[in-house]
């Protein structure tokens, strides 16, 4: 798992926004979501299956943009 880690601080080192808004963006906007509903008084419970929703897709997202990384890196060698 360390050279995941390792790949992904040379993706964000490289491509900070990008790695920025796929990383840490879409669990923030989730995040906001849940704060948004708690306010004012929407379903939490859509809101929280959304959530976690986003924060899966995010995931996966970072893993897929990893792997085009080193595909890149491998082409480019």
């Amino acid at each position: 798992m360390s050279d995941d880690q390792d790949v992904f601080l040379q993706m964000a080192s490289e491509f900070p926004v990008r790695t920025g808004i796929y990383t840490f963006g879409l669990p923030v906007f989730a995040l906001l979501q849940l704060i948004n509903g708690f306010v004012h008084e929407g379903s939490l419970g859509y809101i929280g299956l959304f959530a976690v929703l986003m924060v899966a897709f995010s995931v996966k997202l970072t893993l897929y943009q990893i792997a085009v990384y080193r595909r890149q890196k491998v082409a480019n060698w």
